[in-house]
This record gives C-alpha cells, sequence and structure tokens, in this order.
C-alpha cells in the first residue's frame, strides 16, 4: 500500500518497498528453470535417456536370452534384471550434470546473474532457491522415468523369465538409490557451475569426476591407500545403493549414501562460497 502525504495542498506518494521472500525467490527461479530452452530439452533428453536405454538394453538382452545357444549359458549364470533395466540412469548422470551446470554458469555467461544479485545483494538466498527447484525437478522428473524404464524393461524380461517385480528385495532401494544419485549429481554440477563459473569447464569437471577419475584410481597401489580412496570417491560411494545386488568392492548402501551427500555438500558451499566472496 503506497504512503501518502499532503505537500501545500497536493498529495504526494512514496513508493512501496516490497521484501524479498525465499517463497519469491523460489518462484522466480522456478519460472527461469522452466523458461530457458537448453534446460528444457536437456531435461527431456535425460528422461528419454533413462526410458530409453532402459528398454534398449532390456530388449537387447531378452533377444540374447531367447538364443537357444547363448540363452542358456547366460541365464545360468544370473541375469540382475534391475540394472539391466536402469542402465539409463548411469547415462543420464551426464545429462543431469550439464543441467545443474546450465543453471548458474548460464547466467554468468548472458549476465542475467547481474539482475539477480541486485535483487538478492545477499546471493545465498538465490542461491538456495536455485538448488530446491533444480532439486525438485530432478527428483520428481527421474523417479517417473526410472519406474517406466523399470516396468518396461521387466515386461520384456518376464518374457524369458527372468524379470523382476517391485516386491523383491532391493528393488525398490535401487530405484530410490538411482533417483538420489542424479539428484546428487545436478546439485554437484550446480556448486561447481557456481565456482567456476563457466559452462563447458564446469560440465567438463564434473564428467571427469564421474567417468574419468574413477578409473584412474584402478591404478592407484593398495599400498597407497587405493581401496579407500575408490570406495570414498564421488561417484564409487554411492554404487551400491543404486543395486539390488552389492559389491564388497564399494562402501554400503547407508554409509555411501552418507559419503556421497557430503560430497554433494561440500561442492554447494564451495560454490556459494565463491557466490558470496567473488565479484561479479
Amino acid at each position: 500500500m503506497s504512503a501518502t502525504t499532503e505537500v501545500k495542498g497536493f498529495p504526494q506518494y512514496a513508493g512501496t518497498r516490497y521484501r524479498v521472500s525465499f517463497g519469491g525467490l523460489v518462484r522466480s527461479e522456478w519460472i527461469k528453470f522452466w523458461s530457458v530452452r537448453s534446460v528444457v530439452v536437456t531435461m527431456v533428453a535425460a528422461v528419454v535417456a533413462i526410458v530409453g536405454l532402459g528398454v534398449l538394453i532390456s530388449w537387447g538382452t531378452a533377444s540374447t536370452l531367447a538364443n537357444p545357444e547363448i540363452g542358456p549359458q547366460m541365464a545360468a549364470q544370473g541375469v540382475d534384471a534391475t540394472a539391466i533395466s536402469l542402465q539409463g540412469a548411469q547415462m543420464a548422470t551426464l545429462i543431469v550434470a550439464a543441467v545443474g551446470v546450465i543453471v548458474i554458469a548460464g547466467e554468468f555467461s548472458t549476465g542475467m546473474v547481474r539482475t539477480t544479485f541486485v535483487t538478492v545483494p545477499g546471493r545465498l538466498g538465490a542461491f538456495a532457491a536455485k538448488a530446491l527447484v533444480l532439486a525438485v525437478s530432478v527428483a520428481v522428473l527421474s523417479a517417473v522415468a526410472v519406474l517406466l524404464a523399470f516396468l518396461a524393461g521387466q515386461a520384456l524380461l518376464d518374457r524369458e523369465g527372468v524379470g523382476a517385480s517391485l516386491s523383491d528385495d532391493g528393488v525398490l532401494r535401487a530405484l530410490a538409490g538411482n533417483v538420489a544419485m542424479l539428484v546428487g549429481v545436478a546439485l554437484a554440477g550446480l556448486g561447481v557451475g557456481a565456482l567456476l563459473r563457466n559452462t563447458a569447464g564446469a560440465i567438463s569437471t564434473v564428467l571427469a569426476a564421474i567417468f574419468v577419475v574413477p578409473l584412474l584410481l584402478m591404478l592407484v597401489p593398495e599400498s597407497w591407500g587405493g581401496d579407500t580412496i575408490r570406495e570414498y570417491w564421488f561417484s564409487n560411494a554411492v554404487m551400491n545403493a543404486t543395486a539390488v545386488t552389492e559389491q564388497p568392492q564399494y562402501l554400503d548402501v547407508v554409509p555411501g549414501l552418507g559419503v556421497f551427500a557430503a560430497w554433494v555438500v561440500v561442492l554447494l558451499g564451495l560454490g556459494a562460497l565463491s557466490l558470496k566472496s567473488r565479484d561479479v
């Protein structure tokens, strides 16, 4: 409501001051998130990758099992039907990491970040709103995609008698673990994007951390602590949480999720510190 005062018989209006609330920041970031064409296209690509690759790999596996020469031997070795149908989620980590980077680094490249930080001088509120919008968007879409990939994949594998169901031990945990992995990678991309402020450099850094560094760590000898480093590395920590069958070389589910969350929090913290301490 405007304040009105009288000056020599004429009304004078004082502008209304509006307080920037966190809810308003979230609404603003939600509009920005879904208004950027590259973000929308990339999110759609992530869903297509999860469902499309999951169905394609499941169909290929079912076709191999139907082969009378190869199928029986493959079935005798055991088939992890859940892991097969969720292969697309591993590929989608590449895509959601890029989304996380674009959300913040894209604003630096266009200069839009100056307008954002003029509106929110403290900066951290805007960064928190971005993180919340990103996490919710990735969580909802990836949960739907992961479930569709699982159901479609099992429908194909069931024809050969190796399909799994949601009630089987570890299946729901594996589905939820894949969703948590995708959300965490997206937030890690946001943190690295805020830290580096360069889209190409930040995407390359996150992808190297997920796919290249784990391969290099395999060269580290056990006498140098190679096993421990590999267990606690960012992308390795969550491996058992995303699968029905746990592997002894990785951390157990709960500790692994804790270490993975710690990595994400540290990267977001570094990004927030960069936003707070460095000039735009």
